[in-house]
This record gives structure tokens, sequence and C-alpha cells, in this order.
């Protein structure tokens, strides 16, 4: 990598810090950018833990109706029909490259019914009290309106359904930064961060019960010795370090 290389991601990635506002073209042009998406995730502990965590945490309705928003490459939804949880399935996002790969992972998968929608503004395009399931990693921080996303999460969540929702600790923001710049992992593209006094106060506004919440990940890589260490970790300061130091927020919460 070039120093120039270095100083132009660097300028990106603390650009994203200083903007009150983008759009859903914007996200969606940054993950079609992103084309070794798989590759990275593929080799990072830290990124499957969204999914076992999130299944850890949750009690689940038998297979339902799902919707998987900012499902990316589909991943997420392939890992909760393998687990059983999904009968049907929507995939929805703002890249279409990404969608394409997604919908081919779907139908390879074994999935009978599912489709892929994109999304290009904040009233998602679905009726209210649509899905049992509601799927959302990663992704009310790549929104510059997280409240209107999940009034709109609300909406479409049946009386009783159930939302896992994840996304990163704030206290990580330099350290997501750091990795896109030094290149070890793909950029965030535009985001922010959410405080979580904020993230309950807008899960609760838009008509859900937070269940469980649990801050997981201490160490998302390395040796194997490592991230054993760090789930050994997790495990004992799951309410007092884990909180504070923790990758990754996970909540589990019902639509009242």
């Amino acid at each position: 990598m070039t120093l120039r290389t270095l100083l132009s991601t660097a300028r990106a990635e603390i650009g994203y810090w200083l903007r009150g506002e983008w759009s859903f073209e914007e996200v969606g042009r940054h993950w079609d950018r992103t084309e070794d998406y798989d590759e990275v995730n593929q080799g990072t502990y830290s990124y499957f833990r969204r999914f076992t965590d999130g299944l850890r945490l949750a009690t689940l309705p038998g297979a339902g109706t799902t919707l998987d928003l900012c499902a990316r490459t589909g991943l997420g939804t392939k890992f909760f029909f393998e687990e059983g949880k999904i009968a049907r399935a929507v995939c929805a996002d703002v890249s279409m490259r990404m969608g394409r790969i997604c919908a081919e992972r779907m139908r390879q998968s074994g999935l009978g019914s599912w489709m892929w929608v994109p999304i290009a503004d904040y009233r998602l395009p679905f009726g209210e009290h649509t899905f049992d399931t509601i799927l959302c990693f990663e992704t009310v921080e790549h929104f510059a309106r997280p409240a209107e996303l999940m009034m709109e999460i609300g909406r479409v969540t049946r009386s009783g359904g159930v939302l896992i929702l994840t996304t990163p600790n704030l206290l990580w923001e330099p350290i997501h930064a750091l990795a896109a710049i030094l290149g070890l992992h793909h950029s965030e593209g535009p985001h922010r961060f959410l405080r979580l006094a904020q993230l309950k106060l807008l899960v609760e506004a838009a008509g859900f019960r937070i269940q469980r919440l649990e801050t997981t990940v201490l160490v998302p890589g390395g040796p194997p010795l490592l991230v054993r260490l760090g789930e050994w970790l997790e495990r004992r300061t799951r309410r007092t370090l884990m909180p504070l130091l923790g990758l990754r927020r996970v909540i589990f919460a019902t639509r009242r």
C-alpha cells in the first residue's frame, strides 16, 4: 500500500465520522465496490459470531416468514434456514451486486420460498405486520436516520414477532477505521455507530420490548489460542467488562 493510498483511505474513514447525512445510493455503491466481502469475512472469527450469538440469545418462533434486512450476500439467511428457523425469507438490500450473490446463494441453499427485494428509501416496500422475524445484522448504523429505519422495522413486524439486531460498540469505531486504513479489513463505508442508550431507545420506540441484550466478542480474530482466551474472558466478565469493551451489541426483542 502506497503512502498516497494510505492517506486517501484515512481521509475517507475519518470523513465518515463527520457526516450528518448520506443517501441509500452511497451505501449501495460502497457495498457494490466491496468485492472481497465474503473472502474477508469467511476468515474473520467475529463475523459469524453475529449469527451464532443472535441464535443463542433469541427465542425464535417455529420456522416462519423472515425479513433479512440488508442481507448482503445471504449468509445470515442461509445460517438461520439451516438451523430450522426460516420457512419463507425476504432478503432486502441497497446493493444490487450483493443482491445477485445473495440470490444465487438462496438458489443453492434448498430454501424453497424466498425473494430478493431492493430498498431505496426509508419506507420499506412491505405491508404492515408482514414478518414473524426480522434479522438486522450490522445494518442500523449504515442509515443516516436510524430512528426512521427502526420505526419501519416495527411497522412490518407482527405482534409477538421477533427482532434480532446486532451493531458494533461505539468504542470500536477507531479500531474499525484503523483496520480499513491498513487494509486488514474492508471499510464500513457510510455509517455512524450508535451509543447503547440511543440504540435501546430506538428499539423500544419502534414498539419492541427488549428481552435480552448482550455485548459479545472480545477478541475478533487471531491465533486460536488467543480467540479461546477471549471466549474464556467473555464468559467470566459478561456483566462487568464486556458491556464496556466488547465489539458487538446483540439485541433480542419482541414486538408488543
